[in-house]
Order: structure tokens, then sequence, then C-alpha cells
């Protein structure tokens, strides 16, 4: 049937009239069925099609009790009265949207979960995470800092290839040892080591080349 064919609510009743020529009818009707972006609706055993206002963010599901507002060969569904299922709520917006607030906006659950299909983008002057266990998994990753601070209890970095890249490298710790089962080489222009107290090298064979001079000083010298 055609939507000028419904009935028309009263305002101070639940009994309906005769719509008027050019009179707009409205009133509650059953979702039964979803084709093309549009919703067959069932009221009296009458069947028509409806489409969604765009105040009506809720999107209807089958079975669903809606309020409706017909006119001519329109009708629209206007709000979700009575949801049949438990499943999830799906709010729909046709296009692209903004949600704005001009104070502070907080949006909170059990759980919160954003996706973009193709992009997500946060953007802010400052950046706070909080939580009590972080998780990030990524194919691929790149991050441009121009300063970083971090302050850590424990860390540990696992990886199969590290590379690192930089005009100057400084390390300083209390204690640092390190393990390499296989080879430690290490390539550079000029190499000091300076030890306060007493420095250890030991091997099963011990070489010590210089291409033109190699220098032995101190104070005592043991050989053997």
């Amino acid at each position: 049937m055609h939507a000028h064919d419904l009935e028309l609510v009263s305002d101070d009743s639940t009994s309906t009239r005769r719509s008027q020529p050019g009179a707009a009818s409205q009133g509650t009707a059953t979702v039964v069925a979803l084709e093309d972006g549009r919703w067959s609706l069932t009221r009296d055993g009458q069947r028509f099609d409806a489409g969604r206002a765009a105040s009506c963010l809720l999107a209807p599901a089958l079975g669903d009790k809606v309020w409706f507002v017909a006119e001519g060969d329109s009708a629209y569904v206007l709000a979700v009265l009575e949801r049949a299922g438990e499943g999830p709520a799906t709010l729909h917006i046709d296009g692209d949207a903004e949600l704005r607030a001009e104070g502070r906006l907080t949006v909170s659950g059990t759980e919160l979960e954003l996706r973009g299909e193709q992009q997500l983008g946060l953007q802010a002057d400052e950046l706070r995470v909080r939580g009590r266990l972080g998780k990030l998994l990524l194919d691929e990753g790149s991050m441009v800092l121009r300063s970083l601070f971090t302050h850590v209890g424990k860390s540990t970095f696992v990886a199969k290839v590290i590379e690192r890249f930089s005009e100057r490298f400084s390390s300083h710790s209390k204690t640092s040892l390190r393990s390499v089962d296989e080879i430690d080489q290490v390539q550079a222009g000029n190499i000091d080591y300076r030890a306060e107290e007493a420095m250890q090298v030991t091997a099963r064979h011990a070489m010590i080349k210089g291409g033109e001079l190699v220098k032995v000083d101190g104070g005592q010298i043991h050989l053997g």
C-alpha cells in the first residue's frame, strides 16, 4: 500500500480517522523488512515502505516498534520506540558527520572501540593516554619526534634485527652487562677504553696487532 492510504492518529485520542487531503498521518508501526535502504513497516495489517528521517540516528532493526509520519507518497521513520532484539544498537548517519561540544566531551563505556576502515587520526595540543595495560599491534610503524623522554621501571625489547643511526649516542648506567653468542664487532675511527680501577681481557686466544706501532706503558709490566 501507499503512505497516503494510512489513517491519521488523533493528538488527543488513540483512535484513528481518515486523513484529510494534504494532511500528514503518524503513528506506531513494526519493522518487518529492510531492502535498498528503506524499511517495510506494518500497522493494523497494512504494510508500507518508509525511509529513515535524518533525525532518527538509531537505526531500526527487524521487529522494532517505531514512530512514523507519512504525507502523500512519502513516509519516514522518526524514532525507534522499542527494540525487539538485545543485540548492539547502531547509530547510523548517511555521509560525513561531526560531533561537536562547546565544553568538555566525555565518552565512556565498559569497552570502547574506535575503528577506521582507512585512517584513524588523533590531534590535540596535548595528548594523554593512561591505562593499567597497553598493547599495540602493527604491521609497520614510524614515529617522528622532536624530543622524547621515557621513564620506565623495567623494559624488555625483543627483535630479530635492530639498526640504529644517530649523530651522537650516549649511554650511562650504574652496571652494564652484555652477552653475545657469536660475533661482537666494533668499527670506529678511534676507540678509547678507560677504567678507573681495573680492566681485564680474557680469551683462549688474544691478539693485539698494530700496523705501525704497539705500545705498552705502565709502572709495572708482567708477562707470563
